[in-house]
């Protein structure tokens, strides 16, 4: 106990004062964070929202910029990154009105389509499974009870998985007039957060100790690498999953391809479970039509997965992420044992988050200890890792 009292009473008075105020404000912030928890995921998603749109924004800021070079263009210099936000926000929103005109008809149209056909498509799918059903008696007893052992056990996992995954998104909002205010708030939260993003990050890299600043600037650019790697490649990835599985459905003539196609991009979001969920859909609905074709869209839909993993995933994700499938697979549980959907959509980033992490701490605090530099440039370089105690 006296190895930690003696260096704390070797302090100065002043300087102990200084820490006390230091932690104490780090308690604060937390507790007011932790306080105000419930209507804080708007301006996550706002903040996630400014990260994507950030690099649109630096690259119209600096067309804008050239323009303003110009004797008689100043104005497009001073006021540069305010106007390349405002563009960016009419580009958004130009984005998001051509395809409510435009896709979001037809997925309703599909949707509707599907809907009243829907009695029909159970009557097949029904059939089908009576056939399957009486050819599955024809079995040998073992063979069944192994059958039947293996369903219920797949059964109970999914069932369980399904249930915390609910259990983390249903969140009772008790603060309404709060949320309100939040939704009003976050659009222009999101612009000044963008306009004075260099200014904010400077303040809170001041607000560190500097003993430890130059760490804390190298930790913010690892997450930073493997926040935009996965941000930006999950959202480039749903919509190349979602186009190319139209465009497979429809060469295949199976009906609504483009609503396939939407729920195919969309689970994208949910690592390696979200591809197979939505096969699901299109396999029941090409057995409507047949079991050949039942059986070609199931083999379409595991080589859109195998050309996924094998080329598209590592080129638009990058290494910065990369996971080893052994490892993702456990994150996945474990991220929707701990916060349900959420922490299965987020656990692979958490992951390679506090992979690099450990990596760079580690080369901090070895015996003869990396400079915060060199201990950056090892983690960004990636290669073999050991760890010596």
């Amino acid at each position: 106990m006296n190895r930690f009292i003696s260096p704390w009473m070797n302090q100065s008075s002043q300087r102990r004062k200084r820490l006390l105020l230091f932690f104490a404000a780090i308690l604060l912030v937390l507790g007011i964070l932790w306080a105000s928890r419930s209507v804080l995921g708007l301006y996550f998603i706002g903040l996630l929202f400014a990260y994507i749109l950030s690099p649109v924004v630096d690259w119209l800021q600096r067309g804008l910029e050239w323009i303003g070079k110009h004797r008689w263009l100043r104005f497009f210099y001073k006021k540069a990154r305010s106007l390349s936000i405002i563009i960016t926000y009419l580009l958004l929103l130009a984005v998001i009105a051509g395809f409510i005109a435009l896709v979001v008809p037809i997925i309703v149209r599909e949707a509707s389509s599907l809907w009243e056909a829907r009695e029909s498509i159970w009557d097949n799918v029904y059939r089908f499974g009576e056939d399957v059903f009486e050819r599955y008696q024809l079995l040998p007893d073992q063979v069944r009870v192994r059958v039947e052992d293996a369903l219920t056990q797949l059964s109970t996992y999914v069932t369980r998985v399904f249930q915390q995954a609910l259990q983390g998104t249903v969140v009772a909002i008790t603060y309404t007039t709060s949320l309100v205010l939040a939704i009003t708030i976050v659009p222009f939260w999101v612009f000044f957060l963008l306009r004075d993003i260099d200014i904010i990050h400077h303040s809170l890299l001041n607000a560190f100790p500097g003993i430890v600043r130059k760490d804390v600037a190298n930790i913010w650019r690892l997450l930073d690498r493997t926040l935009s790697s996965y941000l930006r490649g999950q959202i480039l990835l749903c919509i190349i999953i979602g186009v190319l599985t139209t465009i497979v459905m429809s060469i295949l003539g199976l009906d609504y391809a483009l609503l396939l196609g939407v729920v195919a991009g969309v689970l994208e979001v949910v690592p390696n479970i979200g591809p197979t969920l939505a096969a699901i859909p299109a396999i029941l609905l090409a057995l409507t039509r047949g079991p050949g074709l039942a059986l070609l869209t199931a083999v379409a839909a595991n080589l859109i997965q195998n050309v996924e993993n094998s080329f598209v995933v590592p080129r638009v994700l990058g290494n910065s992420v990369g996971l080893h499938p052994v490892l993702m697979m456990v994150m996945l549980v474990v991220g929707t044992e701990i916060a349900g959907l959420p922490g299965l959509i987020i656990a692979p980033l958490l992951a390679a988050i506090l992979r690099d992490l450990y990596r760079y701490l580690h080369y901090r605090f070895a015996d003869d200890p990396f400079s915060p530099e060199a201990a950056l440039d090892l983690v960004l370089q990636g290669g073999e890792f050991s760890v010596e105690i």
